[in-house]
């Protein structure tokens, strides 16, 4: 076989699933996806708000007057921000709920926007500890407040005495609904979001088991609002039909399933989330969405302990939907299973920073939202007074003492008593500690003195929109994010059923390209035998001689792949037509 020159492409998507031999997928990758069936790098990321002071289970967003309103529900709160269009966010407002509210490391949030025909539009929040089981019972509450304020919450109370709702909550305008156990199921009085037993309030079991999470569905004349309604086992719709009954309900599949309350996500009016050993859509009937590359892989790897943290967003710039799971023993989501709607494939990624909690995206912001798993040192801290002490006055600038050493400069003194004790801190200067004191702890600095202070520190979570530019910022610090792919083999005893290794000479790379990038040859003697990495050979952003046009290569596989990778600051690509001189080796089979 003369030197002949062969174009080096792939099919889209990236199979984890069966042998890497067998496919014609690309085999390995990171941080890239596949446009006009050819592999790009992914977005870069910006950490935009560092204070939230739980780890956010679910996120709510909405957008007016080019603000975008997050609320963020945890384990013990709610909280509340906003984002302009430059990425500046504003403080974060605690709207947690001062009654009804139980706080749980289990708790899991769903929320909703209806419209008050008195107090405007409401977020309607609702919460119960379901983290640790699909199908838990017990613990739902539901609370409304401005959906655009900053007060709290208040709990929902005027309900019926059968009242469930350990399940979720929905808007399908002018109705709110709440639902929950048995196949429970309430809908407000309309446009009452916190009214479920006046006129034309109702509720119904609609099934057996436990009702998880509910959207809105077209309904078509007459029939409006619709709803869809997933309880563990079956799918259900809901119809408006007004008179007595108002709503009228039907069984789409009594034998279906979910794998996580928040799996589910709807993509230009199909519906989309995971069972729990596949994956499932709605457009009229129930199907299953076809996956034969990594179906494997994530249910393999898949923390089934923690199914109740997997969550669906999607990019729609890029035709895609993933879903963020907890992989291997992560008790976080750290990896993400992406389906590309447009391209028809699959491709998963590890996700940064540890993982991420939650994510959204908001249609009128355009980037995805999503919240940080890893909680920070302490960037923050609280302060209760023990003992006052005398002496002191206000402006005094104090050291406390005890447990992690000495926080200087840290507290002033604002207010004292008669005694010139203390009554009144502020906190200058948060520092950074990851230790929390032994409590209480003295303080030193002004005249006074025998004052001691109970020291609290929140290490807060971060906050991060998505698709920004190629890298990861957080604050002043700049990374680098690496991206790579890993193309299918090339295999001359498959395509030309000769018995010889294939001889890379000369690689002609083709990339829209930011950033010098590398490329590695791949392969091995045979399926069993082990792999052989060649040299990692770097070719550059702009070649500045014409041998840098070109990767000069003599390395030979039987089955042969190749790498490439971005790994630079500011570093991006997205593919062309890549060519390689190859011709025949030698005829070892054994490696």
């Amino acid at each position: 076989m003369a030197e002949q020159i062969v174009q080096i492409k792939s099919a889209p998507g990236i199979k984890r699933d069966g042998t890497k031999f067998e496919g014609d997928q690309y085999v390995d990758g990171q941080w890239v996806r596949f446009q006009r069936g050819l592999p790009r790098k992914m977005g870069g990321y910006r950490s935009i708000n560092k204070f939230l002071r739980d780890l956010p289970r679910a996120l709510h967003e909405y957008t007016q007057d080019l603000l975008t309103y997050i609320h963020a529900g945890s384990a013990s709160r709610v909280e509340r921000f906003y984002i302009d269009g430059g990425y500046n966010t504003s403080v974060i407002t605690d709207r947690t709920p001062t009654s009804g509210l139980t706080a749980n490391d289990g708790n899991m949030w769903q929320f909703a926007t209806a419209y008050d025909t008195t107090n405007g539009n409401q977020i309607v929040a609702q919460v119960a500890p379901n983290l640790n089981c699909i199908c838990n019972s017990d613990g739902g509450a539901l609370f409304v407040g401005d959906l655009l304020g900053t007060s709290v919450l208040t709990q929902v109370t005027t309900v019926p005495a059968n009242f469930s709702v350990t399940g979720g909550v929905a808007s399908l305008p002018p109705y709110t609904f709440a639902f929950g156990n048995d196949g429970y199921a309430a809908w407000s009085v309309p446009n009452t979001p916190d009214d479920f037993t006046g006129s034309g309030a109702g509720n119904a079991y609609i099934t057996g088991q436990k009702i998880v999470k509910a959207m809105p569905l077209r309904g078509g004349p007459g029939n409006s609002p619709s709803g869809l309604f997933w309880s563990a086992d079956s799918l259900i719709r809901g119809t408006y039909v007004g008179g007595t009954a108002v709503f009228q309900f039907d069984t789409i599949s009594a034998q279906s399933s979910i794998l996580a309350a928040n799996s589910v996500i709807e993509y230009d009016g199909i519906f989309y989330w995971i069972g729990t050993d596949r994956f499932l859509s709605f457009n009229g009937v129930v199907r299953e969405v076809e996956n034969n590359i990594n179906l494997n892989f994530f249910f393999d790897n898949l923390n089934y302990e923690q199914r109740q943290k997997v969550f669906a967003m999607k990019v729609p710039r890029f035709g895609e939907i993933w879903w963020c799971f907890p992989f291997g023993d992560s008790t976080e989501p750290n990896h993400a299973i992406c389906y590309n709607v447009r391209e028809g494939t699959w491709y998963d990624t590890a996700l940064p920073n540890g993982g991420r909690g939650a994510g959204i995206f908001p249609a009128v912001f355009r980037k995805p939202l999503m919240s940080g798993v890893a909680p920070q040192e302490a960037e923050a801290f609280s302060v209760a007074i023990n003992a006052a002490g005398t002496g002191y006055v206000a402006g005094n600038t104090l050291a406390v003492v005890g447990g992690i050493g000495t926080i200087t400069t840290e507290l002033t003194v604002s207010t004292v008593n008669g005694t010139g004790g203390i009554t009144g801190v502020t906190i200058s200067n948060a520092g950074q500690y990851s230790t929390a004191p032994t409590n209480p702890v003295s303080v030193t600095g002004g005249a006074g003195s025998a004052a001691t202070f109970n020291v609290t520190f929140d290490n807060p979570y971060k906050f991060w929109v998505h698709e920004v530019g190629t890298d990861e910022i957080d604050g002043l610090t700049l990374n680098p994010i690496q991206s790579y792919f890993e193309t299918a083999d090339l295999s001359l005893p498959v395509t030309a059923q000769k018995n010889k290794s294939l001889q890379v000479l000369m690689l002609e790379p083709d990339f829209v390209q930011s950033g010098d990038m590398t490329v590695q040859v791949m392969g091995r003697a045979n399926a069993r035998a082990p792999e052989v990495n060649g040299i990692v050979m770097t070719f550059p952003e702009t070649p500045q001689t014409p041998q840098e046009q070109v990767v000069f290569l003599k390395t030979q596989r039987r089955e042969l792949r190749f790498r490439f990778e971005s790994n630079t600051l500011g570093g991006d690509y997205q593919t062309g037509l890549i060519l390689a001189h190859v011709q025949e080796g030698d005829g070892t089979t054994l490696g």
